[in-house]
């Protein structure tokens, strides 16, 4: 069930004589996921820096984790209302800009933060968790680039709180620009 209009990606890049092109113009699906929250995977990147000489969709094949250890994941997250997720961490520095709504951020030491429209939280490879307390749909842009895991007093803090088979997400049928449904 879409809780708002799937979000619409637009992709430059150069025509054969090195002009500015359209590469892609469409709307992507946010489909729903297992972890109780809907996901669009908007672009990504398998390097960095990423080498742009040719187009190639990169959301044709589906994302396997939350973030990726080589590159960039740019995603949409649609929270229900009334919906909390589970604690998490992964293994990346993110940015989560709320676009719309309202939505709590919640560290393992017991600090709330609420976000309204327009904030910005930026995730250094910490755990934490999203609550939707309102009675509307929460809207959240991620970007989330690869980063070393943490490391306190010689203990890695890696991933941990979800199942990546649950998190898998995007990818596109041969010839469609729709995504494939994401794990339920």
């Amino acid at each position: 069930m879409s809780l708002f209009p799937d979000p619409r990606r637009i992709v430059t890049g150069h025509s054969q004589d090195g002009k500015s092109i359209v590469v892609d113009d469409n709307t992507i699906s946010c489909l729903p996921t297992s972890i109780k929250c809907n996901f669009a995977v908007l672009y990504e990147t398998h390097e960095f820096p990423a080498t742009l000489h040719e187009w190639e969709d990169p959301i044709r094949q589906r994302t396997t984790n939350l973030a990726n250890q080589n590159g960039v994941v740019l995603r949409v997250v649609d929270f229900p209302p009334n919906t909390e997720t589970a604690f998490h961490r992964t293994e990346s520095l993110d940015f989560g800009i709320l676009h719309q709504g309202e939505i709590t951020c919640h560290l393992d030491d017991g600090v709330r933060v609420e976000m309204k429209a327009g904030d910005t939280c930026v995730q250094r490879g910490t755990i934490h968790g999203w609550t939707n307390y309102s009675n509307k749909p929460a809207r959240m842009y991620f970007v989330l680039t690869a980063a070393e895991p943490v490391v306190v007093r010689g203990t890695t803090l890696g991933e941990k709180g979800f199942d990546r088979k649950h998190v898998a997400s995007g990818g596109t049928r041969e010839g469609s620009s729709s995504q494939l449904e994401a794990t339920t």
